[in-house]
């Protein structure tokens, strides 16, 4: 099971926690730390791992791009 949907709102993209209504947004981040959607993407990732006790879990093409880089 994915740890949270995705959508577009105005101005950047709102990650939504699957088990509840937390989410975080783009809008949230500065890309001068790094691209927007990784940053939101991990920290629902973290909230999915501390509140819900949810593994991260990585598709085989994102291993596949880390390995590339």
């Amino acid at each position: 099971m994915k740890a949270y949907r995705i959508e577009r709102i105005k101005g950047g993209m709102k990650f939504t926690c699957a088990r509840c209504a937390h989410s975080v947004s783009t809008l949230d981040f500065d890309a001068r730390t790094g691209n927007l959607r990784t940053q939101a993407a991990t920290a629902i990732n973290d909230h999915a791992a501390k509140m819900h006790h949810e593994p991260l879990v990585v598709s085989p093409s994102d291993g596949q791009q880390r390995s590339w880089r």
